[in-house]
C-alpha cells in the first residue's frame, strides 16, 4: 500500500521539497517545530541545559512539560513523581519551566505520560482506563490542567507495548474528542508514537486516524532513525513489517506521514540528546549530519531529553543547524538528495531489528532516573 522512498524520482523529490520550504517559513504555524521535553526527574539538569545558551531558545518552538500521569481512576491527571520514593513535581517546578518558554516564545505544553520513576515500566492498562473507560472526565481533566497552568496544549505519551490493535479505536475517538475541546479554548494536540506500522501502541498505522486533530506527530525512533538506515523490523512471532521495508529512514516515516494526510512539516523526527552520533550512511553520523538530513525534508524534530547529555547537543554548530530547520531547506535539499544511499547495493548487508522497535537504552532512557545513564 505505500511505495518506498527509494522509488520515488529525483525531480519529484526535489519538487515537493520547493513547495514545502513555500509552505514552512520561519515561524510559521505550519513551520518544521522543535520539540523537546523536560522529564520529571531531570528537570534540575533541564535547566541548567536551557539556561546555558540563547541558541537554545531561540531555535526550540515547543516544550513538553512531561509532569503528569493520568490518575489511577482513570478520571483525572497527578504530579509525576521525581525519583523512586515518590516524591512528586510541584506547583514551582511547573511555573519555572512555563515561565522560560513564555520568555523565549517558545509554546509549553502538558505532557502526559503512563510511566515513573516509580513504577519504572510503561502501564498501558492505567492509560486505557484514562482514555477508553473516562474518555470525558480524563480530557476534561486534561483541558482543566492547561487552563489551570497556562499552558498551549496538550502532548499525549501513552505508550503500550505489544500487539494492543484492539484499543486503535478507542485511542482515536479519546484523541478526537480531546483535540476538539483543545480546539475550542485555541489550544493544540500533538502525540507521541511508536516509529512502526506494526507493533505497540500508538504505531505509525493508526496516524491516519487523527488527522486533522493533531498538531503533530512525533516518532520516538532515536537512535533507530536516520537516514542511511538499512535496518528492518520484525515484531515477535510475526512477519517482517512492511515486507522488509527499510522504514527507519526519515524519508519513509515522512512518505508514510504524507500517505496518511499530514504536511511534512507536521511529522516530527525523535532524535536522541544522550548520544551525538548514531547510525550511518546518509550524510554521516553526526548529529548535525541528521539535522541536516531532517531539514532537507522539511520535517521537525523531537528532542530527547531537554538534560542534553551529550557533548554535541551543547556545540554552538548543532544549534545552528537546529535552527536552520526553520528556513526553507530545497536548496540543501538539491545539493544532497543526489548521493544518498537509496536503496541495498546487490551484496550489502541489511540489518533486522527484532522484538522492540526500541533499543535497549532508549527503553531504558524514557524511564530511568539520570544517575542511571
Amino acid at each position: 500500500m505505500f511505495v518506498s522512498f527509494a522509488r520515488w524520482s529525483l525531480p519529484a523529490i526535489v519538487t515537493c521539497l520547493a513547495a514545502a520550504s513555500v509552505r514552512a517559513q520561519p515561524g510559521g504555524a505550519n513551520g518544521p517545530q522543535v520539540m523537546g521535553w523536560v522529564p520529571a526527574y531531570g528537570i534540575e539538569a533541564s535547566m541548567k541545559a536551557l539556561s546555558a545558551s540563547p541558541a537554545i531558545g531561540q531555535a526550540m518552538t515547543r516544550l513538553g512539560l512531561q509532569f503528569w500521569n493520568p490518575s489511577v481512576d482513570g478520571r483525572g491527571v497527578v504530579f509525576a513523581p521525581v525519583d523512586a520514593t515518590g516524591r512528586p513535581v510541584t506547583a514551582a517546578d511547573v511555573k519555572r519551566l512555563q515561565g522560560w518558554a513564555r520568555s523565549h516564545n517558545v509554546q509549553p505544553l502538558l505532557t502526559v505520560y503512563n510511566n515513573s520513576q516509580v513504577i519504572n515500566r510503561w502501564d498501558w492498562p492505567l492509560a486505557r482506563r484514562a482514555f477508553a473507560e473516562h474518555p470525558e472526565e480524563f480530557a476534561a481533566a486534561l483541558v482543566a490542567a492547561v487552563d489551570k497552568w497556562d499552558l498551549d496544549g496538550v502532548d499525549l505519551d501513552l505508550e503500550g507495548e505489544g500487539a494492543l490493535a484492539a484499543d486503535r479505536a478507542p485511542f482515536a475517538a479519546f484523541v478526537h474528542q480531546l483535540a476538539a475541546a483543545l480546539k475550542a479554548k485555541g489550544r493544540i494536540l500533538t502525540v507521541d508514537s511508536f516509529h512502526s506500522p506494526c507493533d505497540n501502541a500508538p504505531n505509525m498505522r493508526w496516524w491516519s486516524d487523527w488527522t486533522g486533530d493533531v498538531a503533530t506527530i512525533h516518532s520516538m525512533g532515536y537512535e533507530d532513525l536516520y537516514e542511511g538506515s538499512k535496518a528492518t523490523f520484525t515484531p515477535e512471532g510475526r512477519p517482517v513489517c512492511e515486507g522488509g521495508a527499510m522504514l527507519f529512514r526519515y524519508s519513509w516515516q515522512l512518505e508514510w506521514g504524507m500517505k496518511a494526510g499530514y504536511r511534512r512539516d507536521q511529522i516530527v523526527m525523535g532524535m536522541p540528546t544522550w548520544v551525538d552520533a548514531w547510525g550511518s550512511g546518509g550524510l554521516g553520523p553526526n548529529v548535525v549530519d541528521h539535522l541536516r538530513e531532517v531539514r532537507a525534508l522539511g520535517a521537525g524534530v523531537g528532542l530527547w531529553d531537554m538534560q542534553l547529555a551529550a557533548p554535541g547537543w551543547t556545540k554552538p554548530a548543532t544549534w545552528d543547524a537546529v535552527q536552520a530547520l526553520r528556513r526553507p531547506g530545497n536548496a540543501l535539499a538539491r545539493r544532497w538528495l543526489p548521493v544518498i544511499d537509496r536503496g541495498t547495493p546487490r551484496g550489502s548487508t541489511v540489518e533486522t531489528l527484532a522484538v522492540s522497535e526500541r533499543t535497549p537504552t532508549a527503553t531504558n532512557f524514557r524511564s530511568q532516573p539520570s544517575s542511571a545513564r
